[in-house]
């Protein structure tokens, strides 16, 4: 979550830069002109904010220097809804099983194919039994016309 100040700044930078996916290089004066009254910040005090933005990945920065930044805004800073007083009940969430990824799709693959294995070994016989019949048919019409 950013404090106040780091909020302050990334409103100004974003004002700067704009949403677009493109670097834009500020100028630390830039930012600091456009600090409201309450705020007082230094140049060192500004690489540190915007430092603190580049770790909780609110921006991207290419390069910057004590003078300027190439950074370009990377998401929306969101603000948390304020609670009227209504108390609110968590769902109760069901505990869920760790697997590995193969294994997950192995298990659903068996709930997926409910088929009883004495129909698999009937039907596995069925065409052994009918290959086995194609097979003697084509080798007695051989035997029959050729020979």
């Amino acid at each position: 979550m950013l404090g106040i100040e780091a909020k302050t700044v990334y409103d100004i930078l974003s004002e700067i830069a704009g949403d677009t996916e493109v670097y834009k290089i500020i100028d630390a004066e830039e930012v600091l002109e456009k600090l409201p009254d309450g705020f007082s910040l230094t140049k060192i005090q500004l690489s540190q904010m915007i430092r603190e933005l580049k770790d909780l990945e609110y921006v991207d920065v290419k390069y910057f220097t004590p003078d300027e930044y190439c950074l370009q805004i990377v998401r929306r800073v969101e603000v948390a809804p304020v609670q009227t007083g209504v108390a609110v009940q968590a769902k109760p969430s069901e505990k869920q099983e760790r697997v590995l990824y193969g294994e997950k799709k192995d298990k659903e693959e068996k709930k997926q194919a409910s088929v009883k294995l004495g129909a698999v070994f009937f039907m596995a016989f069925l065409g052994a039994f009918l290959g086995s019949a194609i097979v003697a048919t084509v080798t007695a019409i051989i035997i029959k016309f050729v020979l």
